[in-house]
């Protein structure tokens, strides 16, 4: 494996002897041969660059660059899962996972800033992802430039003679980057010390084989040879490290010891447990713990097991050299005095259920999940719905929900949920790691607590706590009980928890609701007087539908659905605001109250009053015409179903009086009417004939009046009279927008707006140029 140190050393170093070391200090005088000396520049010296080089090239699935590796730990984001890379180990188990997304593009993204690691060892800051791609596409690697399949044998030293030959200090070394660091600054020392290396120095190859070399032209040769034959055999194994490391946590093996002769020396039993203890069992009395890790280097795969005693033969640091297609039977070989061990592991047990990450994620966010922990009062089981996003809404044991977030993350460990959740939920805001995963089933731990969901996916969505208020609360409820539904009884339900009867049409009765959940479900508590006590008590929501819900007490149902007749009586009404032209600019002018809506009256009565108190006690109400006594007046007007007028609402109409006085010419007019298209907006103060078009020809008569289903070739005119300019219509033969038949006079006069009158008809039409 190659570790990162700092070129500063060594560059430091080299300096303090050239300038402290003296002949009084010399420990030794030696006269090296020119054949032993470390050279700059010098094949021997191109070639330890090359082996000891950062080898970027295994991390390539990620920055598809051979130049430059990606400094760990990284953070990158996959749909729903936040991904920490920490380890090599991290880096083959993601490996595995984007040969998923192979014929994908853009799968992932990195958490910038990251930093990129050249074969040189120097570094770079990359703040976004185009900083990322010019780096790639500048990457020009020859095939020699970095040496994997051969590893140096650490520790290695150098002696440093000065210009007399006298050895001044030894140097050791401990790791490629210093390795390489060193030679580099042998190149770039001005006053060109000389070193050597102190023989004998070991060499491992990738398949696990040494070699000792006691010479400058050995080492170049066992290098050169190295570069041409080696061979890392685990890249015959398709498995990457962190499905190794969750192999051997999988359950038990069954491990055989050959000797180099190929004998079986020993059969033990090992149990790896994520604690990072395993268990050898040699028969059925002698059992014993050791430590193992999992790491990579340059050479492969490496298992290694530390502390045994009894069963010393599994210690040692084992290089994955085989396995089979299915990854139950894997081999490992180390090296002993006498020769290579070779370990193989059979898998004993059926397997066990994987959590896949993005498996997870996608499920979680599926119907609703119900809580089980022995942090929580039963009470407060949830459930819990994960939102798109990151959100998690969490049902509450009052009946509110509360909102948290969520994440599903995959650490070197495994996959965790991690939860932030407020209130009474708030013991649950832990890193939770997914132990068994089944569909409808999780079970998780943290430290020693314990986590259970169970998903459900029984209750529709509109079958929630918030829907079932909101229902209630949308429109007038007729009740239904045991299949009696009572003659004019409706409930109006509210925020503030009040509940307001009119019992039969003429018995008004206030009450109080709430609604809440529990094991049992959703339920909603109603307290009403004595005198209509049928409808007290806890429901329990069986039921629910677009139609109504549907709730039990014991072997009573109670039905509540919206009286459609009611909602839909005043889907016609709404707030309005009505402009009338003062011709005589007095502030004042006769408003027509029957003709502000034009809506059916076959089965609601409405009346305007001048205040909302008025309006609710049903008093004073306004006589048609009204002339307004301020500019602008809100007055009230109360709808009411014919039948029952005391299912009723209210709305407001502002009566605006506008100032006519300013007047334009028949050539204004004309002018105006020929630019662009015109609309008309407004009609008796409704927009009913919005979507009709004007389209005033120049110098012509005629008119085209048109919408998306209808054209019409109408003619206009406009004329000169006492009291303004008239505008004409006729031959519009259409649905509705006959009405504008006849002669309309211009009451206000804007370049992009006109006001028409005809009578107690108004007409207003307004200009676009889009």
């Amino acid at each position: 494996m190659k570790f990162k140190f700092s070129h500063l050393f060594v560059y430091v170093f080299v300096a303090l002897l050239t300038f402290t070391a003296c002949q009084d200090e010399a420990i030794d005088i030696n006269n090296p041969a020119e054949q032993e000396m470390i050279q700059p520049n010098t094949p021997l010296a191109n070639f330890m660059g090359n082996v000891t080089a950062n080898y970027a090239d295994y991390d390539n699935f990620l920055d598809e660059s051979s130049c430059f590796s990606v400094e760990l730990p990284v953070t990158i984001v996959m749909g729903d899962v936040t991904i920490v890379v920490e380890t090599l180990d991290d880096l083959e188990d993601l490996e595995d996972l984007f040969e998923q997304y192979e014929n994908e593009d853009d799968f992932f993204d990195f958490v910038f800033p990251i930093t990129i690691i050249f074969n040189n060892y120097s570094e770079v800051v990359i703040e976004n992802e185009d900083q990322l791609e010019d780096f790639i596409e500048d990457c020009e690697l020859e095939d020699d430039e970095v040496i994997e399949c051969v590893d140096f044998v650490y520790p290695i030293t150098f002696s440093v003679f000065n210009a007399d030959f006298n050895i001044v200090d030894t140097i050791t070394i401990t790791s490629d980057e210093a390795l390489y660091s060193f030679l580099e600054g042998l190149e770039e020392d001005d006053n060109a010390l000389v070193v050597s290396i102190n023989y004998p120095v070991s060499l491992v190859y990738a398949n696990g084989n040494t070699i000792e070399v006691n010479s400058n032209q050995e080492l170049s040769d066992a290098i050169e040879a190295a570069e041409d034959d080696c061979d890392d055999s685990s890249d015959d194994c398709d498995i990457n490290l962190d499905e190794l490391e969750n192999l051997l946590l999988e359950c038990g093996f069954e491990a055989e010891f050959y000797n180099e002769a190929g004998e079986l020396e020993n059969t033990l039993q090992l149990h790896f447990d994520e604690s990072g203890s395993v268990t050898i069992t040699g028969d059925s009395t002698v059992v014993e713990t050791g430590d193992w890790e999992v790491i990579e280097t340059d050479l492969g795969y490496k298992l290694v097991i530390e502390g045994l005693e009894t069963f010393g033969i599994a210690n040692g640091l084992w290089l994955l050299t085989d396995c089979d297609d299915d990854d139950e039977d894997l081999e490992f070989k180390k090296e002993t005095d006498n020769g290579f061990v070779t370990m193989k592991l059979e898998l004993d047990c059926e397997g066990s259920l994987d959590c896949d990450a993005q498996e997870v994620a996608l499920n979680l966010k599926e119907c609703e999940w119900w809580i089980g922990t022995d942090l929580l009062s039963p009470n407060y089981n949830g459930p819990l719905n994960f939102q798109e996003g990151g959100a998690v809404i969490v049902g509450s044991n009052s009946g509110n929900e509360v909102t948290g977030t969520w994440e599903v993350l995959l650490g070197n460990t495994g996959v965790f949920l991690v939860l932030d959740l407020p209130g009474d939920y708030q013991v649950l805001s832990l890193d939770w790691r997914f132990v068994e995963c089944e569909d409808d089933r999780l079970e998780l731990v943290s430290d020693n607590n314990e986590l259970v969901l169970e998903q459900s996916c029984d209750v529709e969505s509109d079958c929630n706590q918030s829907d079932v208020s909101e229902y209630l609360m949308s429109c007038y409820i007729v009740p239904t009980i045991n299949g009696y539904t009572s003659p004019m009884t409706y409930f109006e339900f509210s925020e503030n928890n009040s509940l307001f009867t009119l019992y039969q049409g003429d018995m008004p009765h206030n009450g109080t609701w709430d609604i809440s959940s529990d094991d049992n479900g959703v339920f909603i508590f109603i307290d009403f007087p004595s005198s209509i006590d049928q409808y007290n008590g806890q429901w329990y929501l069986q039921d629910c539908d677009d139609d109504g819900l549907v709730f039990n007490q014991g072997d009573n149902i109670l039905i509540l659905a919206c009286d459609e007749n009611v909602s839909g009586a005043f889907d016609c009404f709404e707030d309005r605001e009505v402009v009338m032209c003062d011709d005589d600019n007095d502030g004042s002018v006769a408003f027509d109250l029957n003709a502000i809506y034009d809506c059916p009256e076959d089965n609601v009565t409405w009346t305007f009053y001048e205040s909302l108190m008025d309006a609710e006690a049903e008093t004073n109400a306004l006589i048609s015409p009204f002339v307004n006594t301020t500019n602008p007046q809100i007055i009230y007007m109360r709808v009411g179903l014919a039948d029952n007028p005391s299912v009723s609402e209210i709305f407001t109409v502002e009566l605006i009086v506008e100032d006519c006085s300013n007047s334009c010419s028949e050539e204004d007019v004309d002018g105006f009417l020929v630019e662009c298209i015109w609309n008309a907006v407004n009609y008796n103060g409704s927009d009913n004939l919005l979507n009709w078009n004007f389209d005033f020809e120049p110098n012509s008569q005629n008119v085209i009046i048109y919408n998306n289903e209808t054209t019409i070739d109408a003619t206009w005119t406009t004329s000169q009279s006492e009291d303004g300019v008239i505008v004409t219509f006729s031959n519009v033969a259409g649905p509705n927008i006959q009405a504008i038949t006849g002669e309309w006079l211009v009451v206000e006069c804007e370049e992009d707006r006109l006001q028409l009158h005809s009578g107690d008809n108004i007409l207003v039409l307004e200009q676009t140029c889009e």
